[in-house]
């Protein structure tokens, strides 16, 4: 598949819905680790949100085990196999290459517009 890449980074920040519940469970560990770890002590809000969203469950540390990029791509893959047919993906009229966002109207590789 050409620009696999793309593919994977366009699924994994437009396609989370089809993300299931222990990959939704991980991406809100992720964040609670970045975003309100190094706050919980200082912030109420944090606090409540990182006790919140935080977890412990084994399945969800070991899709992290490799950190966030290899989540990305092992869920993106998932979600491509498992709901192609579902997936509403913004590709170009011309060369069929992913647009960079889902309303995007000019291919970020041929250049082609289809505004």
């Amino acid at each position: 598949m050409e620009h696999k890449e793309d593919i994977i980074e366009y699924i994994s920040i437009y396609c989370t819905d089809f993300y299931n519940e222990l990959e939704k469970k991980a991406m809100r560990h992720y964040v609670a680790q970045v975003k309100f770890l190094p706050y919980k002590d200082r912030v109420e809000k944090m606090t409540v949100a990182y006790n919140r969203d935080s977890s412990n469950d084994p399945g969800v540390l070991k899709l992290l085990k490799d950190g966030i990029q290899e989540f990305h791509r092992n869920a993106a893959e998932r979600v491509l196999n498992e709901h192609f047919c579902e997936l509403t993906l913004n590709t170009c009229p011309k060369c069929g290459g992913i647009a960079r966002t889902p309303t995007a109207r000019q291919c970020r590789y041929c250049k082609h517009n289809w505004r």
